[in-house]
């Protein structure tokens, strides 16, 4: 059986988040680049634009200041929600599920059409695809067969 998945992608969080460690490191970065600014800017007087210099520097760390308050909002828990996985094990009453790729299942979006993978259904291990076909998402075992959903 197939089910319709298109509700709980559109429930996923659709901003992205920082960690304080990625949010320092671009905080530096740009400090880096804030100080050559400002350096090039001590060299204005050079091509007579002295009057303008105080405005431009004043300019400069505006919007350096914008761009940093607006990544600060960025950083923080990543916003908490059900996973692919979560989604799938509750709908089809499986339990352990796993995809046999790489990267194992996407938490937040699909997985590709028949991607590999293994579940527990009652006490039996059971090896087969999750078939994906646009929004609509079936588990089907290694014969084939598809899984009744538990809820929709």
């Amino acid at each position: 059986m197939t089910v319709d998945y298109s509700t709980w992608l559109a429930s996923l969080p659709k901003f992205f988040y920082l960690s304080k460690g990625s949010f320092l490191l671009i905080l530096v970065a740009s400090l880096l680049v804030l100080c050559f600014l400002l350096n090039v800017c001590q060299n204005l007087t050079v091509l007579g634009w002295e009057k303008i210099q105080g405005l431009v520097i004043i300019v400069i760390i505006a919007a350096w200041a914008v761009g940093a308050l607006w990544l600060s909002t960025r950083i923080g828990v990543e916003p908490q929600y059900e996973t692919f996985v979560e989604k799938t094990e509750r709908t089809f009453g499986v339990s352990r599920l796993k995809c046999e790729t790489l990267a194992g299942c996407p938490s937040d979006k699909l997985p590709e059409d028949r991607t590999p993978a293994t579940w527990v259904q009652g006490d039996r291990y059971v090896k087969g695809w999750i078939l994906v076909d646009n929004n609509k998402v079936s588990l089907a075992g290694s014969h084939g067969i598809l899984l009744t959903s538990k809820e929709s």
